[in-house]
């Protein structure tokens, strides 16, 4: 497979400086990209970030420490000679179009075209905390990606009249390093984000739903792009999928158990919960993670059985992960952000697990 890319998480926790070189490791080992997140509040309710759940606690007192992608791609990409930087997503409710518009083409430039511009319609923990509203999140984001390609295509000033912003004689005078802007990337499930995807972005990032429905997701990107006057294959398939990697079945199903990771499986949209015959937890979306109560965070883990985190996580063996990456690849997928969520499950294993994904990229790479 020497057309898939392969991406790994960028540093985003302190100490900044090792930012650097973990990225020029990654450089040299042959990754193609690396991939900041966007938060301000991680998915760990703080009563449930304790020791007792998980080790982790002991030693980071905190679960919502994140550095912001956008300033860690800079640093990361002016030191760096090869590899791809990305922010996997940011949204255009905290950060105003225009704004993102100048900081990505001022990336451009730090990188040398390495830079990615990852958007979503953002999540209700990094907003309504914040005083912002999250009313109508995608149209949001549908019009930011719109003033974005406007002011990166014009020579002079521009009006926009939209929903949610108007702009007035705006002027964006910075121009692309190279012959084009910095590729967008969405990252798109519904209907509506999978269209938005096809007609104004360059990639789509989603987070792992199964190899038919990624397929079919794929095709309907594919239709939009075509009806939007651009060629079917404009936009290049990722996906973003956790990893998390055992030796063997009885560690596996060991890890599988752990309460901090079967946590992160709130993400998962309800109707998979459905179709994994769990009931999904009622209401958890609309909840603000750092304050959700020792009991009902218990709770919603309660409910979440290992089988969800088997769905949800690229399982297994270096081998059994890579075999599943294989079968996405005949779905049509081209970029993969592996992040390693191995320590949720086991943080013995942790540095045991990065020389495991390196073994997954050296697999891939390997296959003809």
């Amino acid at each position: 497979m020497k057309d898939l890319e392969i991406g790994v998480p960028g540093q985003i926790m302190p100490p900044a400086e090792r930012a650097v070189d973990l990225a020029r490791r990654a450089e040299s080992e042959g990754f193609d990209a690396l991939w900041w997140p966007c938060h301000l509040m991680g998915w760990h309710p703080d009563s449930i970030w304790t020791p007792d759940m998980s080790p982790l606690a002991a030693t980071q007192p905190s679960s919502h420490v994140y550095f912001d992608p956008l300033l860690m791609m800079g640093a990361v990409g002016s030191q760096t000679e090869t590899i791809k930087v990305g922010a996997v997503v940011t949204d255009l409710i905290r950060r105003h179009p225009a704004m993102v518009a100048n900081m990505a083409l001022t990336l451009d430039h730090l990188t040398k075209g390495r830079a990615i511009l990852g958007l979503g319609s953002g999540e209700m923990m990094n907003v309504t905390p914040y005083g912002m509203s999250f009313d109508r999140p995608v149209g949001r984001l549908e019009e930011g990606i719109e003033i974005i390609r406007a002011l990166w295509a014009a020579d002079g000033p521009i009006d926009y009249e939209g929903r949610f912003h108007r702009l007035r004689g705006a002027v964006l005078g910075l121009s692309p390093y190279g012959p084009a802007p910095p590729p967008i990337w969405t990252a798109a499930h519904g209907p509506r984000m999978l269209r938005i995807t096809g007609r104004l972005a360059d990639g789509w990032l989603p987070t792992k739903l199964a190899p038919e429905v990624y397929a079919e997701s794929l095709a309907t990107i594919r239709q939009a792009s075509v009806a939007a006057g651009r060629s079917a294959d404009t936009v290049t398939p990722g996906l973003l999928a956790y990893v998390l990697a055992a030796p063997d079945e009885t560690t596996l199903r060991r890890m599988q158990e752990a309460p901090l990771l079967r946590a992160i499986m709130v993400m998962l949209p309800p109707q998979i919960f459905r179709e994994l015959g769990v009931e999904p937890p009622e209401g958890f979306h609309e909840l603000i993670p750092a304050s959700v109560p020792r009991d009902r965070a218990e709770a919603i883990i309660a409910g979440i059985p290992p089988k969800v985190v088997d769905y949800y996580c690229f399982c297994g063996t270096p081998e059994q992960i890579a075999e599943e990456v294989r079968t996405y690849y005949k779905a049509g997928l081209r970029h993969l952000i592996m992040w390693n969520v191995t320590a949720f499950g086991d943080p013995e294993l942790a540095g045991w697990s990065f020389r495991a994904m390196r073994e997954v990229k050296d697999i891939l790479k390997g296959d003809a």
